[in-house]
């Protein structure tokens, strides 16, 4: 009997253990950071779980490279707020995930270097996390709340947000954080800029960020492996050999430029 209650107590601690340590790896915010908020009861979700939360939309989180997510609905300033904190695996793949879902932002709060709030959603990219924020009258007592709620978060996350202007080292960063799309895959272009879905093909092992400014439409795509950008390069009939950092003009007209070994700037001649 006092094995037994023994290994009931271990089994107990590890279990608060494991969980602990899932909400901690996420900048879960509760009662203590908003004292005048009431929370539900959170929900956690890793790996393919997600697809029990989004589905349909799973896929594309998979490819950027999804960790984990935390979600709660809270109760504040007289409202009702659906919060989604995405652990993604990397810097780079948290700006990817909110690029490609940030759209006609009305506002770009200094919460973090990457944001975007609209009447019914605050979007946060910061360190490694994709914060959403989604409420339902689209008022100004929710635009408050929702910026309450979106410092709170945070004000948690210790991490530098991905510096992606060393993609772009022409354009500012406060134009990138605004403009810029990250791609990482087919599903990422697909949702970002279908209109280079043919451009790219099947290339493989790459990370592209995309930025149209006026009339000019800018590629730079950095890639795995020089077989996979020989690959690429193959597959628009440009000879791999005469990529240098000096600017080359194919045939289609676009201006190309390799910027690192496994690294090419593409002005291309045709917008999206």
């Amino acid at each position: 009997m006092k094995k037994l209650c023994w290994n009931l107590c271990f089994l107990c601690c590890i279990f608060t253990n494991c969980i602990s340590q899932e909400t901690g790896s996420f900048p879960s915010i509760s009662e203590s950071d908003l004292p005048d908020a009431r929370f539900e009861m959170p929900k956690t979700y890793t790996g393919t779980s997600l697809f029990g939360y989004i589905n349909g939309g799973a896929e594309l989180f998979l490819e950027y490279g999804f960790s984990g997510a935390w979600v709660n609905e809270i109760h504040f300033m007289g409202g009702k707020y659906t919060i989604e904190i995405y652990r993604m695996n990397g810097l780079e793949e948290a700006f990817g995930i909110f690029s490609v879902f940030r759209f006609r932002c009305s506002s770009t709060p200094p919460l973090s270097p990457f944001t975007c709030h609209t009447k019914y959603q605050l979007q946060i990219c910061s360190g490694s996390f994709y914060i959403s924020i989604i409420n339902s009258t689209g008022n100004q007592t929710d635009s408050v709340a929702s910026l309450k709620i979106g410092e709170s978060i945070v004000r948690k996350i210790k991490e530098k947000t991905a510096d992606i202007t060393y993609y772009l080292p022409d354009i500012s960063a406060e134009t990138i954080g605004r403009e810029a799309f990250l791609a990482k895959g087919n599903l990422g272009i697909m949702n970002g800029a279908p209109d280079l879905a043919d451009y790219f093909g099947e290339t493989k092992g790459y990370c592209a960020v995309i930025i149209q400014i006026d009339k000019q439409l800018t590629l730079s795509v950095r890639f795995s492996s020089i077989d996979d950008m020989n690959a690429f390069a193959a597959q628009h009939h440009w000879n791999p050999d005469k990529l240098s950092a000096k600017p080359e003009i194919t045939s289609a007209g676009d201006i190309i430029t390799l910027i690192s070994e496994k690294h090419l700037l593409i002005r291309k001649s045709n917008t999206l």
